[in-house]
């Protein structure tokens, strides 16, 4: 999956597990559980989702938002 130039917020609402990889192992994997939200930040470019454990063989869904990056500006 590729992302914008944003933070990416996202939740897993179907399926019980999904694990999180970096094709170019930028990041350590990390499995994700029903209802439960992660943040993707905006230097990753690319990573994956997949079912996982239970979930294997069975459709996973997700919900994505993208959050612009929000810059303070000080007078």
């Amino acid at each position: 999956m590729y992302k914008e130039k944003v933070v990416n917020v996202l939740n897993l609402i179907e399926g019980e597990e999904a694990i999180v990889t970096s094709p170019e192992n930028v990041f350590a994997p990390f499995v994700v559980h029903y209802a439960e939200t992660f943040i993707i930040p905006e230097n990753i470019k690319e990573y994956t989702i997949a079912p996982y454990g239970k979930s294997i063989g069975q459709k996973n869904y997700n919900i994505k938002s993208l959050c612009a990056s929000l810059i303070s500006i000080r007078k």
